[in-house]
């Protein structure tokens, strides 16, 4: 995920990995007893192969002289533009952290391990893998790990807010804004950001229709979902300055090369500020499907109608005109395109 802000920094001794964002109420009792039910449940993957940790008398000269091998180990992989490596450097990051995590547990220096993972497994878009190590640092943490603490919470918030539980994610901005607001102006500006767009993002929920809009494509035909009833609709918000979004490109075309002919059909939204680059970038990939562009960035008028303030974000509709999935990637874009062409209308 490529989001605005918010990059690799080192927080209260640790590593921070994660994506940047554009820039206690009653549902955050709800978060809280979800978060102390849950808690103390055994995570993280086991370890396939032995792993060294540096020597000290104790964890916490181990966790320190750790620390400083993860962050030589995030600055090289960040550093290289090969993917093969960055992955290497994560896993082993991952590794290591993970033997810790074995070999002091319960201690301090293990919980904040434990954030560690979280949040480079969110920056790495594995949402699922890091809900369970935050879930855990909220409720073993104390008042002196109050940066991290501010941190965890609006990643929570972010996983909820991709599983749609929108409930859960105001109450996590909110704690936020309330309670960790003195952590960074940027994290509560983001929290504030994000919170808005709720209302926004509410109404593109599983089961209702897509917002609606009319838009001229870059080759000067309209766009509007209304029209793709009876297909099967993705209405993709990317650009070709994210990452993330250019990684996954060649999953989508190759779902839309397959499904295409069978009513599969594709919305690209860029959010490109240079049409040459955008241009540049279709003729490359031969990418065919209809793209809207107004070179306006984060302000593209049909991303602010959806609230979006992450990409890549995917809307998938049904052939009845429902939104049914959002943000799929990989096998699982593929599997629910099928599923839905497969459906009787």
């Amino acid at each position: 995920m490529v989001v605005v802000g918010i990059g690799v920094v080192v927080v209260a001794g640790g590593l921070l990995v994660a994506g940047g964002r554009k820039e206690a109420p009653t549902n955050a009792i709800a978060a809280s007893a979800q978060i102390k039910d849950e808690g103390t449940k055994p995570i993280g993957p086991p370890l396939q192969a032995p792993v060294t940790l540096p020597p000290g008398a104790d964890a916490t000269a181990v966790y320190a002289a750790l620390t400083e091998q993860i962050k030589t180990l995030s600055q090289q992989a960040m550093s290289s533009d090969a993917p093969d490596l960055r992955t290497r450097a994560f896993a082993e990051i991952e590794a290591k952290l993970v033997a810790f995590r074995e070999a002091y547990p319960g201690t301090r220096e293990a919980v904040d391990a434990g954030f560690q993972l979280g949040t480079m497994s969110f920056g790495m878009q594995k949402q699922d893998q890091a809900y369970p190590y935050l879930i855990e640092f909220v409720a073993k943490a104390d008042d002196s790990q109050r940066e991290q603490l501010g941190y965890a919470r609006f990643y929570l918030a972010e996983i909820y807010r991709g599983q749609g539980k929108y409930d859960a994610a105001e109450g996590e901005y909110k704690l936020v804004i309330a309670k960790y607001s003195d952590v960074n102006p940027q994290l509560t500006k983001y929290a504030q950001t994000n919170l808005d767009g709720l209302t926004a993002e509410r109404k593109i929920a599983v089961g209702s229709e897509p917002v609606a809009f009319s838009v001229k494509s870059i080759d000067g035909k309209t766009l509007s979902p209304a029209d793709y009833k009876g297909k099967v609709l993705l209405i993709d918000f990317w650009a070709t300055w994210c990452g993330p979004c250019v990684m996954e490109m060649p999953n989508v075309k190759n779902v839309y090369n397959r499904y295409h002919a069978k009513g599969f059909e594709i919305v690209g939204i860029s959010l490109d500020q240079s049409r040459d680059k955008l241009d540049a970038y279709l003729r490359q990939q031969q990418i065919e499907w209809p793209q809207y562009f107004d070179g306006k960035w984060w302000s593209n008028d049909v991303a602010v109608k959806y609230g979006i303030t992450s990409i890549p974000t995917t809307v998938l509709v049904d052939r009845k005109g429902k939104i049914r999935f959002k943000t799929l990637r990989g096998k699982q874009l593929e599997k629910a395109v099928q599923e839905l062409l497969d459906e009787k209308v």
